[in-house]
């Protein structure tokens, strides 16, 4: 312990003086990191709030309540699907899915190109190796059936699945029909997951909290 130095009639010295007003400045610097504690706190746990929360959600989907329609581009292309809401025939379900059609110029109604591919003349037909078959299924059915009439002049109704492979003919589009109309179901279980996991993150963050608070204000006050 410094001792204190005092003067002619008990004065305290400079020294002594200038060690009190250091130790007052101490402790007002320790009482102003304790009153903004609470303020940085808050700060940590918006700052961590902004980290775990789930990127604002895409457009949510929606069961399609037209005809789903199916594209498997082999090769080419990742598949694609669809909604086409009251179509007149087959290729117009494809372009009210959102899908470009190019025919045949030679045969009407027969596929040449959707969204532009495959990058081929369409003057003539296709050759029997590389064609756009056609197939169809309906509501509840676990695979695809080969369609009997062209989709020029097929009559798709709401609920029914129309599916397009390019390819030889003999496979059927990957996506089967079960998948494509339980396509938006698993975007809502896959948003929901994320819900849940942005929840539990901020409990656990309210939690570190309080203890915190709950510390300081345990702590003994100097």
């Amino acid at each position: 312990m410094a001792l204190s130095e005092r003067g002619a009639g008990g004065a305290r010295r400079p020294r002594d003086l200038a060690a009190r007003g250091g130790n007052a400045e101490a402790i007002g610097a320790a009482c102003r990191v304790r009153q903004a504690a609470p303020r940085l706190l808050a700060a940590l746990i918006t700052a961590l709030l902004a980290a775990v929360a789930p990127p604002a959600p895409a457009a949510a989907q929606e069961a399609c309540a037209g005809v789903t329609v199916v594209v498997d581009f082999g090769a080419l292309a990742a598949p694609a699907t669809g909604c086409a809401d009251d179509p007149a025939d087959g290729l117009d379900a494809l372009v009210r899915a959102g899908f470009t059609v190019t025919e045949v110029a030679s045969i009407r109604g027969m596929v040449c190109r959707i969204d532009d591919l495959p990058e081929a003349d369409c003057g003539g037909a296709p050759p029997a190796d590389a064609y756009w078959s056609y197939w169809h299924a309906a509501p509840g059915d676990d695979a695809w059936t080969y369609a009997m009439v062209g989709g020029a002049v097929s009559t798709p109704d709401p609920g029914d699945l129309e599916g397009w492979a390019f390819g030889d003919g003999k496979t059927p589009p990957a996506v089967a029909p079960a998948d494509a109309v339980a396509a938006p179901a698993d975007a809502e279980e896959g948003n929901a997951s994320s819900s849940w996991t942005w929840l539990l993150a901020v409990a656990a963050l309210a939690v570190i909290a309080s203890l915190v608070l709950w510390r300081r204000r345990r702590r003994p006050r100097t």
